[in-house]
């Protein structure tokens, strides 16, 4: 983790076909089958190998996107790897506080067609990198983090299945006019019962999860595009210029401005 620019680094691994293992100093060993994801919040250095009495290997240092493969054809793995870095003082609790390395299983990443379809575009066949493909790995990473950091007990992805609803609506539909009452109702719960699963869940109140997602994506934009910066309290969701300068100011301690003079020495 870069500390001096407040970057974080999360890798992701998902296995494409075969078995591997997955070994990171502090957490346990992840035995990987085809389908899963394993997730490395903070990048933690790791090793990589094609079953689980192989020697590891470090992956290599590559794009924001690319195929791995290990060991022998036909008896090894083979998997997508996916970099990028966040901004940790945007980051929610829960991801802060999700260990080293973590696996999702191949049943739980079928379940969320976002991350499913984003990565099986990446993993396509004869698929060259792009320039796009810096924002798909920022969007696979957003995702999985988001899923990781959920709990989710036997049975299900979620406590209630509308939280999940509501967390996909948020991560992709940020710029709506939500509510906590519109919120609600795209959970199918009272406004009470969904304010109080949600913070259960998530740990935060779904407005301030709304924010820090909007906050996250105007961040993008300043620092990615060239997108007039009038323009960007519209785009992630403002009506209110004043409204979206304070919330941007209180996350990242610096005016909208600031940040979009700052981004280039950040990349």
């Amino acid at each position: 983790m870069d500390t001096e620019t407040g970057t974080a680094r999360a890798v992701l691994h998902h296995v494409l076909a075969g078995t591997c293992r997955l070994s990171a100093a502090g957490a346990a060993a992840l035995d990987l089958a085809a389908g899963d994801l394993a997730l490395l919040p903070t990048g933690a250095r790791h090793r990589l190998a094609a079953g689980p009495d192989a020697s590891g290997t470090p992956p290599p240092a590559g794009p924001a996107a690319g195929l791995l493969e290990l060991g022998a054809p036909g008896t090894g793995a083979r998997l997508l790897t996916v970099r990028t870095g966040y901004d940790r003082r945007a980051a929610s609790p829960l991801v802060t506080a999700l260990p080293r390395a973590l696996r999702l299983d191949r049943a739980r990443v079928e379940a969320t067609p976002l991350l499913r379809d984003t990565l099986a575009l990446l993993a396509a066949p004869g698929r060259r990198p792009g320039p796009g493909d810096p924002l798909l790995a920022l969007r696979v990473l957003e995702t999985a983090l988001l899923l990781a950091a959920a709990p989710r007990p036997p049975g299900g992805p979620y406590p209630h299945p509308g939280i999940g609803r509501t967390l996909a609506a948020i991560e992709t539909r940020y710029a709506e006019p939500w509510t906590v009452v519109t919120l609600a109702r795209e959970a199918g719960m009272s406004r009470s019962a969904f304010t109080a699963a949600f913070r259960e869940t998530v740990g935060t109140p779904p407005a301030r999860h709304l924010t820090a997602r909007r906050i996250r994506e105007a961040a993008r934009l300043l620092a990615e595009t060239g997108l007039p910066q009038s323009a960007v309290p519209a785009r992630v969701g403002y009506r209110s210029r004043v409204g979206f300068h304070l919330a941007f100011r209180t996350t990242y301690g610096m005016t909208p401005g600031e940040y979009r003079a700052a981004a280039p020495r950040r990349a």
